[in-house]
């Protein structure tokens, strides 16, 4: 199993007509990339829609970026307070169906923040990952 925050057999409703077009136009299933693309477009597009198209009213659609609670085909998208992007996060099960090898969805963790479980003031006050951090106790010296 695998853990990512897409798969082409998400079932919802925007996934469900851009998966299906995806695979008819390339014949293969949209990926991380494809589906990344086409997330960030329809967040970009609903930012500029608040700021009336104006890309150069540059305080406006940061403002309307960092507002967004959006519907997307990975599922339901928002950013933290840190600008970083809020959504789910899927366990993934390789299975065969309709003669192809897909990404069966197994377990569902909702609204992953980059932070995961972890308080976001207590994991910023560790030291960059570095060589010495974090420690790796169990390899021998």
């Amino acid at each position: 199993e695998t853990a990512c925050w897409y798969s082409a057999e998400l079932n919802n409703p925007i996934n469900n007509k851009f998966s299906p077009a995806f695979r008819a136009a390339n014949k293969y299933d949209p990926g991380f990339y494809a589906a990344s693309t086409f997330v960030n477009a329809a967040i970009l597009d609903a930012a500029l829609k608040v700021v009336g198209g104006n890309a150069s009213n540059r305080d406006g659609l940061m403002a309307a970026l960092r507002k967004t609670n959006l519907p997307t085909a990975r599922g339901p998208v928002s950013f933290d307070s840190y600008g970083n992007i809020v959504g789910d996060v899927f366990i993934r099960k390789v299975e065969r169906k309709d003669g192809r090898l897909v990404n069966t969805v197994t377990k569902t963790y909702t609204n992953v923040s980059q932070f995961w479980t972890y308080e976001p003031k207590a994991f910023l006050a560790n030291p960059v990952y570095s060589r010495d951090y974090p420690p790796a106790r169990n390899i021998e010296s």
